[in-house]
């Protein structure tokens, strides 16, 4: 419910800023907004989840979602919503996104049979997966026929639904497993006792896991070069290829439609040996697909480069999860909660698209950001099989 939320959220506000607004720039400034609490909370959520009930920290930073979404429904129907305010909803959405990513995935992968953790994980990304196809298509739509009030309107109930369904998994829990949580005056008294030397010691003991470090690096080179590509997507569909917002969301919805793809294939092998070979390679293949793309003179090839990179992106996208939770004996939340803060540097990456595309065209820009990006690749492989071959002798 959450992605499908977020995945309309994201192309409705980027048609608003393109349609309404007129300033291609702020699609990826939005962008940076949603991805900002990751670097600044991945890292403190993730803590703060190993200390209480990660469960609670689900719940009541879903329920600040629904209250901000609701605000922004209001809005829009009284035609107040503004430029700002979009600002406001991209941040606290990503708030949801950094809860998701750090404290989500870890409750999943310790309700798994470790045999089956990367297939478990790979079907977890396939649900993941579709919902960045289904939500760009009924924006697009949605946008078309009844704009933002019908997109913020769905927003908001799918908000609900998964608010009802977290507190009913929560219920279940407690009955199930016996599941202790810690009452509120316990977390008031101890939860942020000791928080920075903990935050300051997981970044320590992160970089010193080799297999963990991996991880870290690339998600970095993606999250910098590779991920905010994403938001050029509408840009080059509506400047270059001149496409209508239905179609638009048609070409958003591609590399979600590649990554179920990817998920599938993966889900199906359940590749355990070959996590690392699979998570570097995805990297490199995204690339290779946003450069197909920045050529595409059509939307049928673009929808085909985007579906290519999709296929590519859902193998680290699911072994990224793998390994952080293989790399992790203890500290899981923690080290989940560092690679949220490795995924929060995306808003640099995208405030330099944001001036770059206002110095060259959109193609130009994804084709240069793809040169840095695979030729960082390229040396974090060399430098990690020069460690691997120094280790054996």
């Amino acid at each position: 419910m959450t992605g499908i939320a977020r995945a309309m959220e994201f192309l409705a506000l980027s048609l608003y800023a393109l349609q309404e607004l007129g300033l291609p720039y702020l699609v990826t400034i939005i962008f940076a907004a949603r991805m900002l609490p990751m670097s600044l909370l991945g890292i403190v959520i993730g803590t703060i989840s190993e200390r209480v009930s990660p469960i609670s920290v689900i719940k009541y930073i879903y329920g600040a979602s629904n209250i901000f979404t609701g605000l922004a429904v209001l809005l829009v129907f009284t035609g107040n919503f503004n430029v700002y305010y979009a600002f406001i909803l991209a941040f606290v959405n990503g708030i949801t996104w950094v809860v998701d990513l750090a404290v989500r995935r870890r409750v999943l992968a310790d309700h798994i049979d470790k045999k089956l953790l990367s297939s478990s994980l790979a079907m977890e990304t396939l649900s993941n997966n579709a919902t960045r196809l289904i939500g760009p298509l009924f924006a697009g739509s949605l946008y078309t026929l009844v704009g933002l009030k019908g997109i913020f309107s769905l927003q908001f109930f799918m908000y609900i639904c998964a608010f009802v369904l977290i507190l009913k998994f929560h219920k279940k829990q407690n009955l199930l497993l016996n599941f202790k949580n810690t009452n509120d005056t316990n977390i008031r008294e101890h939860w942020a006792h000791g928080l920075l030397d903990e935050v300051l010691k997981t970044g320590k003991n992160a970089y010193n896991i080799v297999s963990l470090r991996l991880v870290l690096i690339t998600t970095l080179i993606f999250n910098i070069f590779g991920f905010p590509l994403v938001s050029l997507i509408p840009v080059l569909g509506r400047e270059k290829l001149a496409l209508s917002e239905f179609d638009i969301g048609i070409l958003a919805s591609s590399e979600g439609f590649g990554a179920l793809i990817g998920a599938l294939i993966i889900g199906n092998l359940s590749p355990q040996k070959y996590l690392s070979v699979i998570f570097v390679t995805g990297v490199c293949g995204f690339f290779i697909g946003m450069f197909m793309f920045s050529f595409s003179p059509s939307l049928l090839l673009g929808f085909i480069s985007l579906t290519l990179g999709g296929i590519f992106l859902s193998g680290f996208s699911t072994m990224q999860g793998a390994l952080v939770y293989q790399a992790s004996s203890t500290s899981k939340g923690n080290n989940f909660g560092i690679l949220a803060t490795c995924i929060g540097t995306a808003p640099l990456g995208l405030m330099n698209l944001s001036w770059i595309i206002t110095i060259i065209p959109v193609d130009s820009t994804i084709q240069l950001n793809v040169f840095l990006g695979l030729f960082s690749m390229l040396i974090t492989i060399f430098y990690f099989l020069y460690k691997k071959k120094t280790n054996l002798e």
